[in-house]
């Protein structure tokens, strides 16, 4: 299912110059393509396919690592992607010029039909800043503005938002050092997709009680 918009044009609105060209050069847009992504990050000296794998025998390790993923803002609601959904992992080093696997960004792009429509960046080595995460909405603004507001998501709600794009076409949730932007048509997509889970859930209670009502007799009898 192809749920992702058309590619965004980076407009800038930062006058942190340094900052915001490699910013604008290296960031993932939502709407393009793997390929595109992939060449906009992973370039030499600045970014790299990121893998983190299961270290069970140093136990402090594994909790933290199993800490970080709870903390992801798309840990609740990934589950209610399209199925056809395929997930990139890449680590963009925020000095130019230099691959520093310290001060940086981690970045999880969520792809449907050959196209980016969820981005993840958690910025580590240093806190999230207010500039950081103005550059990162205005690289994917395309011709429209951000406006800020407050959606909680979670239940049949969706992802949970706090910017949304004038056109209606995309929003944004920042939690803690993350920042996830994504395109309103996955938000919708996973609204339907709670509701079904939920009557899922609600007709399998319904069963349940009715199962539990007729055992309950013979349950307690003889008291």
């Amino acid at each position: 299912m192809n749920i992702s918009p058309t590619p965004r044009v980076a407009v800038a609105f930062l006058t942190v110059a340094s900052f915001f060209c490699t910013t604008r050069q290296a960031v993932a847009r939502v709407g393009e393509t793997r390929d595109t992504v992939e060449r906009r990050i992973m370039q030499p000296n600045l970014g790299k396919a990121f893998f983190r794998g299961k270290d069970k025998d140093n136990r402090d390790a594994e909790r933290e690592r199993q800490r970080e993923e709870r903390d992801q803002p798309f840990n609740e609601t990934k589950k209610f992607y399209p199925p056809d959904t395929a997930e990139g992992v890449y680590w963009k080093s925020a000095l130019a010029n230099q691959l520093s696997s310290e001060n940086g960004w981690k970045v999880h792009v969520f792809y449907a039909g050959g196209r980016s429509m969820a981005e993840a960046y958690q910025r580590v080595g240093e806190s999230l800043n207010e500039f950081e995460v103005r550059a990162l909405l205005s690289a994917n603004r395309g011709a429209s503005s951000w406006k800020k507001l407050s959606s909680e998501g979670g239940g049949t709600n969706g992802i949970g938002y706090d910017y949304e794009l004038e056109d209606g076409s995309m929003r944004a949730k920042q939690k803690g050092n993350w920042l996830m932007i994504f395109s309103t048509r996955l938000d919708n997509y996973v609204v339907e997709q709670q509701k079904v889970a939920k009557e899922i859930r609600d007709r399998e209670t319904e069963l349940q009680k009715k199962e539990q009502q007729g055992k309950a007799p013979e349950s307690v009898m003889g008291f």
